[in-house]
C-alpha cells in the first residue's frame, strides 16, 4: 500500500523541475533584449557621433517658407489654331549632393542622357561644394520619373542600403514654356524667362497669357533648398488666356524656308521678311535675321532684342519711289506721260545721276519709275514741293509708328524743317536721306494695294479663355483713307506691274509669275555709318516690295537683305531681293488657289522657277573691243554698259572675264587710246558713292570719301593722268 510521503514527494519534485526550466527561458529573453538594446544605443550613438551634428543643425536651420506657383501660360495659337507655343507641367529638380559624389563618375554616366546632357557637364554640377544643387532647367514629367526611378533602383550604388536616395532628390511643380517648332517665328513669338514674356507676342501680351500664379509651401535647409516631402500646394494657380495670331503657319513656312536660302547663300547681317494681307493689314508672316531657339534663348543673347522686321529703321532706296510719284499726281504736281531727259540734273549746285550715269534719254514719268530713274524723281519731288512732300508723307504714315501689336517699333528719321533744302527734297524723291521702317513702307504701299486705305499692322486676331470661348476678337483698323485718287492708285498701279512686266523698261522682271500680274519695285540702298554719319563703302540694303494679283490683292510681300556677302556688282534689289520675294508670292498664290489669267506660255522666258534659279550669266572679256562692240556684245548676255573715258577702244574691265552675275547687272569698262600704266581720272562730281567706287573700280583706281551724299569735289582733277592703284580722295554732300 502505497503511502502518502511518497506520493507528497513525488508531487513536490514535478514543480521544482518546472520552474527551473522557466527561469532559464527567461535569462535567454532577457539577455536578448539586453543584446538588441546594446545594438540599438550604439547605432544610436553611431548615428550621434556621425550625423548629430548635421541632423541637428538643419533641425534648427530647416524654416517654413513659400513660394510662386507658376500659372500655366496661355497658348500662343496660328490662324488655323495650330499651336506655335504652350506650356507644359515640368518640375523644378534639387539634388543632394553628399553622398551621390562618393560615387561621381558612375552617377554622372547614369543621369546625362536622362537629363540629355553631357557626363562632363553633370560631374560639374554634382561636384560642388554645396550640399544641394539645382538642375538648370525644370524637366517635364517622363524626365522626372526616371529620376525618380533611378533615385529609387540607385544603381551607381547597388550595395549601399543604408541611404535613402529617394530622399536625396526634390521636385517643386512649375510650368515649361515649349516652342515646338524651334526658330520658327521666333522674332515674332518672343520667348519667356521666369514665367514672364520677354520679346515679341509673349511681351506684348503677357497680361493676357500669363494666368494667375498660386503658391507653394515648403520647408527650407540652411542652403535655401526644399527638404523632402515638405512641399504642398497651398493656393492652386489659374491658367492663362491663349492669344491666336493672323500667321498663318503654311506661309510662314513659304517664308522661313526662302529666308533659310538667303542666309545661307549671302549671309546678310540682318534680314527680314514681311507678308500681309494689304486689305486687313493682318500680317500672315514674318521672320527676321539673326533669330534664336526661344526654347533655348540663353544661348544667342545678342539675337534676343532684334525683330529687325519691326524694330529697324533705315534708307528704303527706290522702294520708296511709288509713293513720291502717287503724292505727285495726286496734287497735279506732274502728269504720268509727262517726259524729262534723264541721265542727270544739277539741283542748288548738285548733279544728280541716274544708276547707269548716261540715262535712257526722253522718259516719261511712268517710264521713270520702271527704269528707277533718281533724276526722274528728282525733278518729280522738286515739282512737289516741301509743303506737298511733308503732307503726303504724313498721309502715307511716314511721320508716326505704325502702332503694331509687337514691341520696340522703329521710328522713321526725317528731314528737320531747318534741314529741308532743295537737295534734299531731291533725295527724298529717292529714297536717300531718309529712313523708314519695313512696316511703314509695307502699310503704305497698302494703300495702293486695296484701293486708298492706310490699314493699321496687326498680329494678334483674338484673345481665347481657358475653357475655349473667344474673349476679345480684334478688328481690321482703317488709319485713314480717300487721301489718293482711285485713278492715281490705278495709275501707279499699273506702272509697278509693267515694272515687273515691260520687257523694254522694266528692271523687275525676275519678279515676273506667268499667267499673274504681280506689282513691285526694288530698292538698293546704301549705309551710314551710325558714328560718323558717313555711307559705307560696301554695304548696302537691298529689297523687293510688291503684291498680287495686281488687280486683286491676296498678299503684299516685303523682303530686305542687309549687307548681303556678294560681289558689289550683283548687290541689287533686283538680283538677290525680288527672286525670293517672287518664289513667295507664287507660293502664296498657289496656296489661295488664285487661277492664273492670261498667256502663261508668254512669260516663260523669263526666270521664274524661284530664287534659286535666278539666271546668271559669265561675264566675257570685253578688254580690245571698241565701245561700239563691247556694249553689244554685254547687251546679247543681258548685260548693261558702263563707260569711262571719251574714246577707243576697252582697255579695263570690272568684273573680270568669267564671273557668275545676274542678268541685268552691270559692268564697268575703261575706254583709252594708249594701254600704258596710266589713267585718265574720270569726272566723279555728282556720282553716288557706289556708282563712283565702281567706276574708279573698273580704272584700278581706289576711292578715299569724305562726308555722305553725292561726289561734290574730287581732289584729283578729272582728266589728270595717274598710275593704276592710286586712292582718289572725295568729298561727298548730301
Amino acid at each position: 500500500m502505497p503511502t502518502y510521503n511518497s506520493g507528497w514527494k513525488s508531487n513536490r519534485n514535478q514543480p521544482k523541475r518546472k520552474s527551473s526550466r522557466n527561469k532559464k527561458r527567461m535569462w535567454a529573453l532577457q539577455g536578448s533584449l539586453v543584446l538588441a538594446l546594446s545594438v540599438v544605443l550604439w547605432r544610436v550613438y553611431d548615428v550621434q557621433k556621425v550625423y548629430g551634428k548635421q541632423l541637428k543643425g538643419d533641425e534648427a536651420k530647416a524654416v517654413d517658407a513659400n513660394t510662386t506657383l507658376l500659372a500655366q501660360r496661355g497658348s500662343i495659337l496660328d490662324a488655323q489654331g495650330n499651336s506655335l507655343a504652350f506650356d507644359v507641367s515640368a518640375s523644378y529638380v534639387d539634388i543632394e549632393t553628399t553622398d551621390l559624389k562618393k560615387y561621381l563618375p558612375s552617377a554622372a554616366s547614369i543621369l546625362a542622357p536622362i537629363l540629355g546632357s553631357s557626363v562632363d557637364d553633370v560631374t560639374k554640377l554634382l561636384s560642388t561644394d554645396a550640399a544641394w544643387v539645382r538642375l538648370p532647367q525644370p524637366v517635364l514629367a517622363s524626365t522626372k520619373s526616371k529620376l525618380q526611378a533611378v533615385f529609387a533602383k540607385h544603381a551607381w550604388a547597388p550595395n549601399d542600403k543604408a541611404t535613402n536616395w529617394s530622399g536625396e532628390i526634390t521636385f517643386t511643380p512649375t510650368e515649361e514654356r515649349k516652342y515646338p517648332f524651334k526658330d520658327f517665328a521666333a522674332n515674332t513669338l518672343g520667348y519667356v524667362q521666369g514665367g514672364s514674356g520677354e520679346a515679341g507676342v509673349e511681351y506684348e501680351y503677357n497680361q493676357e497669357l500669363a494666368g494667375q500664379n498660386g503658391s507653394l509651401s515648403y520647408q527650407r535647409d540652411s542652403e535655401g533648398f526644399p527638404l523632402p516631402g515638405s512641399v504642398h500646394v497651398t493656393k492652386p494657380a489659374k491658367p492663362g488666356d491663349s492669344v491666336q495670331l493672323t500667321l498663318d503657319e503654311n506661309i510662314q513656312g513659304f517664308v522661313e524656308n526662302v529666308m533659310d536660302q538667303i542666309v545661307q547663300k549671302y549671309r546678310p547681317q540682318n534680314a527680314a521678311i514681311i507678308v500681309t494681307n494689304p486689305n486687313t493689314g493682318a500680317i500672315l508672316a514674318m521672320s527676321s535675321r539673326p533669330t534664336y531657339d526661344p526654347n533655348e534663348y540663353w544661348k544667342t543673347p545678342d539675337a534676343l532684342s532684334q525683330n529687325w522686321a519691326v524694330t529697324s529703321t533705315f534708307e528704303p532706296g527706290s522702294t520708296f519711289k511709288p509713293f513720291v510719284l502717287a503724292a505727285a499726281l495726286a496734287t497735279g504736281s506732274v502728269s504720268l506721260y509727262q517726259t524729262y531727259e534723264s541721265g542727270q540734273t544739277t539741283i542748288d549746285g548738285t548733279t544728280i545721276h541716274d544708276w547707269n550715269l548716261s540715262g535712257w534719254g526722253t522718259l516719261t514719268y511712268q517710264q521713270a519709275l520702271e527704269e528707277s530713274s533718281n533724276v526722274g524723281f528728282a525733278k518729280i519731288a522738286e515739282a512737289l514741293g516741301w509743303n506737298n512732300m511733308n503732307k503726303y508723307l504724313n498721309l502715307f504714315g511716314f511721320t508716326q509708328p505704325t502702332g503694331v501689336d509687337l514691341p520696340n517699333e522703329g521710328h522713321s528719321l526725317l528731314f528737320s524743317a531747318s534741314n529741308q533744302g532743295p537737295v534734299q527734297l531731291a533725295t527724298s524723291g529717292f529714297g536717300q536721306g531718309i529712313a523708314v521702317t519695313p512696316l511703314q513702307q509695307m502699310a503704305a504701299m497698302g494703300v495702293i494695294a486695296n484701293g486708298g486705305k492706310l490699314m493699321k499692322p496687326y498680329v494678334a486676331s483674338k484673345i481665347i479663355s481657358p475653357d475655349g470661348k473667344t474673349i476679345k476678337q480684334f478688328e481690321p483698323t482703317v488709319v485713314r483713307q480717300n487721301f489718293i485718287p482711285q485713278s492715281v492708285l490705278d495709275e501707279v498701279k499699273q506702272t509697278m506691274v509693267l515694272d515687273v512686266s515691260d520687257p523694254k523698261y522694266g528692271l523687275d522682271a525676275v519678279a515676273k509669275i506667268p499667267g499673274y500680274e504681280v506689282a513691285g519695285k526694288t530698292g538698293t540702298a546704301q549705309v551710314a555709318d551710325p558714328k560718323t554719319g558717313q555711307y559705307y563703302s560696301d554695304r548696302f540694303i537691298t529689297s523687293f516690295m510688291g503684291f498680287a494679283p495686281a488687280n486683286d490683292p491676296k498678299v503684299e510681300v516685303y523682303v530686305t537683305v542687309d549687307y548681303p556677302k556678294t560681289p558689289e556688282a550683283l548687290t541689287w534689289g533686283s538680283s538677290i531681293a525680288a527672286p525670293y520675294a517672287r518664289t513667295i508670292i507664287k507660293d502664296c498664290l498657289q496656296y489661295y488657289h488664285v487661277p492664273p489669267t492670261g498667256d502663261v506660255q508668254s512669260a516663260s522666258e523669263v526666270t521664274l522657277s524661284g530664287a534659286g534659279k535666278v539666271s546668271y550669266v559669265e561675264t566675257p572679256s570685253i578688254v580690245g573691243l571698241s565701245e561700239q562692240s563691247a556694249e553689244a556684245k554685254l547687251k546679247a548676255l543681258g548685260l548693261t554698259a558702263m563707260f569711262a573715258g571719251e574714246s577707243g577702244t576697252v582697255t579695263k574691265q570690272w568684273p573680270a572675264a568669267g564671273v557668275q552675275v545676274a542678268k541685268g547687272s552691270k559692268m564697268y569698262g575703261l575706254l583709252s587710246t594708249n594701254a600704258g600704266d596710266k589713267v585718265a581720272v574720270p569726272n566723279l562730281i555728282g556720282l553716288s558713292l557706289r556708282d563712283a567706287t565702281n567706276l574708279l573700280a573698273a580704272l584700278s583706281l581706289s576711292i578715299k570719301p569724305t562726308g555722305s551724299g553725292f561726289v561734290s569735289s574730287q581732289s584729283i582733277p578729272a582728266g589728270s593722268q595717274i598710275a593704276t592703284g592710286t586712292t582718289v580722295p572725295v568729298t561727298l554732300k548730301s
